[in-house]
C-alpha cells in the first residue's frame, strides 16, 4: 500500500505571498444560507501563489507559457536533499552525486517547515544552479518562496535553469518528507498561456 504526503502550502486568505504578488481570497457568491441550490465561490489569487510551478516566460521574455512544458517533468521518481545552509552551493549538490534526468527537492529548513514570511529562505547561489543546469536535472523543488535571494533577485538564477530546460517548483512543505527517494506529483492547473499556476504537489512512498 502506499502513503501519499502532501508537500502543497494550504490555499487562504492571509497566506504568505511572494512581496508584490496578488493576495489569495474567496468570496461567496452561492450559498445556502442565502437560499441557493448550491455551494460557488469566486477565487483570486495569483499565478505563482502558494506551491507553484514557474514557467519560463516568468522570467524570459520569448520564454515558453506554461500549457508548453511537457508533463512528464513534474511526474516520476525524485530525491529530497537537505540541505543545511543559507546558500546552496555547488559542492553540496555535487556531493549527493546527482545524475541526469533527475527531480531534485531542497529541504533547506532544518525542520522542513514552510512558515510563510517568518521563514528563513534558503537560495541557490549561480555555480549551484550552473551545476544543475549542467546536469540536465529535470525539475528542481524547494521548499522557499523562490530559488533566489528575494531581496536581491535579478531572475538570473531562474533564467539559468530556464534555459536548461529545468522546471521550477517553489514553496514546498517538506517535513514530512523523512525518507530521500519517492515518487512525485506536482501538476500545475491547466492554465493556457500563462507564466506560472499552482500546483497540488503529493510525494508517494511505496510501502
Amino acid at each position: 500500500m502506499s502513503t501519499i504526503i502532501d508537500i502543497s502550502q494550504p490555499l487562504q486568505a492571509g497566506m504568505f505571498v511572494y512581496p508584490g504578488d496578488p493576495q489569495f481570497s474567496s468570496r461567496v457568491v452561492n450559498s445556502f444560507r442565502k437560499g441557493n441550490m448550491c455551494e460557488v465561490s469566486e477565487l483570486t489569487l495569483g499565478s505563482h501563489c502558494g506551491t507553484h510551478i514557474d514557467a519560463p516566460l516568468h522570467m524570459i521574455p520569448d520564454g515558453e507559457t506554461l500549457d508548453a512544458l511537457p508533463l512528464h517533468l513534474f511526474i516520476g521518481p525524485c530525491r529530497v536533499l537537505t540541505m543545511p545552509a543559507a546558500v546552496i552551493s555547488e559542492r553540496m549538490l555535487a556531493e549527493r552525486d546527482i545524475g541526469e534526468g533527475e527531480r531534485i527537492l531542497l529541504r533547506t529548513d532544518p525542520n522542513g517547515e514552510y512558515r510563510g514570511d517568518r521563514f528563513n529562505p534558503a537560495v541557490l547561489s549561480m555555480r549551484a544552479a550552473q551545476y544543475l543546469a549542467q546536469k540536465r536535472v529535470r525539475l528542481v523543488g524547494i521548499d522557499s518562496p523562490t530559488v533566489e535571494n528575494m531581496e536581491l533577485c535579478d531572475g538570473e538564477i531562474h533564467r539559468t535553469l530556464m534555459r536548461a530546460g529545468v522546471a521550477i517548483l517553489e514553496g514546498l512543505c517538506l517535513e514530512e518528507a523523512t525518507r530521500e527517494r519517492y515518487m512525485l506529483s506536482a501538476l500545475p492547473l491547466r492554465l493556457t498561456g500563462e507564466n506560472g499556476a499552482p500546483c497540488r504537489a503529493v510525494l508517494i512512498e511505496e510501502e
